[in-house]
């Protein structure tokens, strides 16, 4: 195959993706406005000023969504993608993958964990490398900072998604967001329940319910 018909192919994948996301963030919009859930999706961006440098995945998706928030996750607009000065301002840190691009972050909050309210920011994030585009995790940055011996942090370094519109579009609208609760967080906040109130019963983590009520999970007969 061609380099030429390589980049169409991939041009061709990526458009059928972002339609994918598009569909998605649609149905969890109007899941959202149904339900009173404790989710928020922001409204579309223009980005009319993003930086031509920037991954054009990133991009895109963030053009349907200024933020996604829930109990147990927020993703936000990053103020690189935004203008050139934001891409411009980005930390230039010699590390052993470049500085990445933080698209979101775990959620701290007791009552985010016990009641399924949203949170605050806190935690390690959920990372855009801003050569190659592709999303990551990272259990522990400052560990991961000082280490230079790539056979080592291979075991704190996840590769989740080549791009932020697949991110978004599987593991974030998509059936693979159980993959992203266990692997951020741990297996055990997708069987938690609110323990009284008027949700008593009700699965801790409102995005999960969200996705339930969309019809956006394959499987989700054991979180029910």
């Amino acid at each position: 195959m061609t380099t030429t018909a390589m980049t169409t192919t991939a041009m061709t994948t990526m458009v059928r993706v972002l339609e994918e996301l598009r569909s998605r963030v649609e149905r969890c919009r109007a899941a959202a406005a149904e339900s009173g859930l404790a989710v928020e999706i922001g409204p579309p961006l223009a980005l009319r000023e993003a930086p031509a440098d920037a991954p054009p995945a990133a991009v895109a998706a963030f053009r349907m969504f200024e933020w996604v928030d829930g109990p147990l996750f927020r993703f936000d607009c990053p103020d690189e993608l935004r203008s050139i000065e934001g891409w411009r301002a980005r930390p230039d840190i010699e590390m052993l993958l470049p500085m990445p691009i933080d698209l979101g972050w775990e959620m701290w909050s007791r009552r985010s964990v016990t009641e399924g309210r949203l949170g605050v920011r806190g935690g390690e994030t959920i990372s855009l490398d801003p050569v190659k585009g592709d999303v990551y995790y990272v259990d522990d940055w400052m560990w991961f900072q000082e280490n230079i011996d790539w056979e080592v942090v291979e075991e704190v370094h996840h590769p989740i998604a080549p791009d932020a519109v697949t991110f978004f579009a599987e593991w974030v609208f998509g059936p693979r967001y159980p993959e992203l609760v266990s692997l951020v967080l741990g297996p055990g906040l997708l069987e938690h329940r609110i323990r009284k109130g008027r949700n008593k019963g009700e699965l801790t983590d409102a995005w999960l319910r969200l996705l339930q009520r969309a019809e956006l999970l394959q499987d989700c007969t054991t979180m029910t």
